[in-house]
């Protein structure tokens, strides 16, 4: 098993449960790969039940499957499972968008978004792969959190492991390479950042809806070219036809 970057401060389910999530989402612990309880809570240092419970809520989320007598596996990615989570999320992020153009936003909440948005660009430079999906998301979190839709954000959450580790593969494939710095590269994510926040501020809310179709669109059109490179990562029986969004 992958060790794990550093020792976590773990004082019970939750932590366990966060601290796995995000290691499967930054690929510490691989597709495919097998985990033991033992050397979890080792790790961790915390019991055996605590392991067991954060696992239990990470298989209910599908990010891991526990097989009797064997073990629990991180389960590889679903190219049909991230095809409905971006589905879901286009859906529900189109109507937050709008939302928010309708209502428009406070000086405050502006302010917030070009920090992260700031910070996004800062992480980008550092090539700070995990920290920059963090801020990345805590971005569009802002979004659902501005229009009182923080429960919609928390529940989608519970599906969009998927859909996490393509974002961290878009990352570290398609950033900070000469020869990558094109559509796919993290820079053209950051610059529909900066056209989002700039219809956000005008409160046009067309030209929002059409660039949050294009901004989650390259999730589902870059899986494909994704599963190409990382075979290992993905269920073999899902054909490519099935990314169709």
């Amino acid at each position: 098993m992958s060790q794990l970057a550093k020792q976590p401060v773990i004082t019970g389910p939750d932590d366990a449960y966060r601290y796995l999530r995000r290691r499967i989402i930054d690929f510490t612990l691989l597709p495919g790969e097998f985990l033991s309880e033992n050397a979890l809570a080792a790790q961790m240092g915390t019991s055996r039940a605590t392991v067991r419970e954060a696992i239990a809520r990470l298989a209910e989320e599908g990010c891991v499957e526990v097989f009797p007598q064997r073990g629990t596996q991180v389960n590889r990615i679903s190219i049909n499972r991230l095809r409905h989570a971006v589905f879901l999320r286009t859906v529900l992020e189109e109507s937050v968008l709008r939302q928010l153009c309708d209502t428009g936003l406070t000086d405050a909440q502006f302010k917030a978004l070009e920090d992260s948005l700031k910070k996004q660009r800062a992480y980008y430079a550092a090539q700070a792969s995990t920290e920059l999906l963090d801020e990345d998301t805590h971005m569009h979190r802002l979004f659902y959190e501005y229009c009182g839709r923080e429960h919609a954000w928390n529940s989608f959450s519970i599906i969009n492991c998927d859909m996490m580790r393509i974002r961290q593969l878009q990352i570290m494939t398609y950033s900070y390479k000469v020869q990558m710095v094109a559509v796919a590269s993290w820079e053209n994510t950051l610059t529909e950042h900066r056209m989002m926040l700039d219809c956000l501020r005008r409160q046009d809310a067309e030209a929002i809806a059409v660039m949050c179709h294009q901004h989650l669109g390259f999730i589902t059109r870059d899986a494909d070219h994704l599963r190409r490179l990382y075979p290992q990562y993905f269920y073999e029986n899902e054909k490519s036809e099935d990314i169709i969004f």
